[in-house]
């Protein structure tokens, strides 16, 4: 298998170690039936956390993988007869699938662990925790300290889920594959969630951690590529994304201090320390409204007269219209703010960016003056 690919969560990713790791600890998945009775997730209200992840995208990963007009080219591409049985899509699509059978407790099988992104790709192998983790005298800190994986933890989650939703080998994206975009605001609040975070005005941190975890890893996979011909198109989109998402991350107060530069590693590293600093922050309505001003205020960063490619301004404006609209949508339901005429901006500031190779930095820059137009109003 491509070394590339072999990343969450089946090895280890920039320094971080998940389910195999933890497997070749000795830690054995038990699978999904053991989390199913009806007196743990099994059950009824509060509860049915595994009927809730059976109807979850999740669940069909596996799926999914024929169901994208563009995978049967992609495969091809790639020289791969059959996706199902492949560990370079079973890696996120079915990860269970890519483990040794001697990791699985006695008569569980890889096929029967669990279809798709099962409880344990997320969670850890169960079979030192199982029976524990709802005993109340014991702390989270044990919890954690024999395998489950603290997923409260937003610097945890953000780690669990970027290495399926985002890190994919460069030479996949040149082949076909849709490149793939990680934020952790966007995904927890899209999908149907089987569990509940505590606090207030969560979006913002959610979203930050999840940036500056995304930036990390494009700063690590930067610093793994070697020269391949098949993958320069994927490189480029790495490039451009890590130009984009270091320029967006250096406009906030916690990130001000990264460097705009291309050594990769040193960004891997200071991103990191971003992301855990994030994932502890406390966010009020004046800190956000505060963040959505200045990212809104970026206008003189897009046009014709700028340096960077249109490919590279387009990328910029897109994350740019991803925090602006995360920060938005924050004030809007633990703010009260409530703006058509803003969120019918934000809708045209994703519009500008679909055109990368035309991409009109002047109208993208007007979109972003309307912002501020009616923030002063508010």
């Amino acid at each position: 298998m491509n070394r590339l690919v072999r990343f969450l969560p089946i090895v280890l990713v920039s320094g971080f170690a998940f389910s195999a790791g933890a497997a070749d600890n000795g830690h054995r998945f038990t699978g999904i039936e053991s989390c199913a009775t009806s007196g743990c997730h099994g059950g009824g209200a509060g509860k049915n956390q595994v009927q809730i992840h059976r109807k979850d995208q999740h669940a069909n990963a596996a799926v999914a993988m024929g169901q994208a007009t563009w995978s049967t080219q992609l495969t091809q591409n790639l020289g791969i007869t059959n996706a199902y049985s492949s560990a370079r899509c079973n890696v996120c699509h079915a990860p269970l699938l890519t483990v040794a059978p001697d990791k699985f407790v006695a008569d569980v099988t890889p096929a029967r662990a669990g279809q798709g992104v099962s409880c344990e790709s997320c969670h850890g192998p169960a079979e030192f925790w199982l029976r524990t983790h709802t005993r109340t005298d014991y702390t989270h800190s044990m919890r954690t300290q024999i395998g489950l994986r603290d997923l409260s933890d937003l610097y945890g989650r953000a780690n669990t889920c970027v290495g399926c939703h985002q890190n994919l080998d460069p030479e996949i994206v040149a082949n076909g594959h849709v490149p793939l975009t990680f934020e952790l605001d966007d995904y927890d609040t899209r999908e149907t969630a089987h569990w509940k975070d505590k606090g207030t005005w969560l979006g913002p941190r959610r979203w930050l951690t999840g940036q500056a975890i995304a930036l990390r890893e494009v700063s690590f996979m930067l610093t793994q590529t070697k020269s391949n011909p098949k993958a320069a198109a994927g490189v480029k989109d790495y490039e451009e994304r890590y130009d984009a998402m270091s320029w967006l991350l250096r406009k906030t107060e916690a990130g001000s201090g990264l460097s705009g530069g291309t050594d990769y590693s040193s960004t891997q590293k200071a991103s990191d320390r971003v992301a855990r600093t994030a994932a502890e922050s406390v966010w009020t309505k004046d800190s956000t409204a505060r963040l959505f001003k200045t990212l809104a205020g970026a206008r003189s960063d897009f046009g014709r007269a700028k340096a960077q490619s249109p490919a590279v301004s387009a990328k910029r404006g897109y994350f740019l219209a991803i925090a602006l609209r995360r920060l938005y949508i924050a004030l809007r339901d633990e703010g009260g703010l409530k703006s058509p005429n803003i969120e019918k901006s934000l809708d045209a500031l994703f519009e500008f960016t679909k055109n990368e190779s035309g991409f009109d930095g002047d109208g993208f820059g007007r979109m972003l003056e309307q912002i501020e137009v009616e923030l002063a109003k508010i």
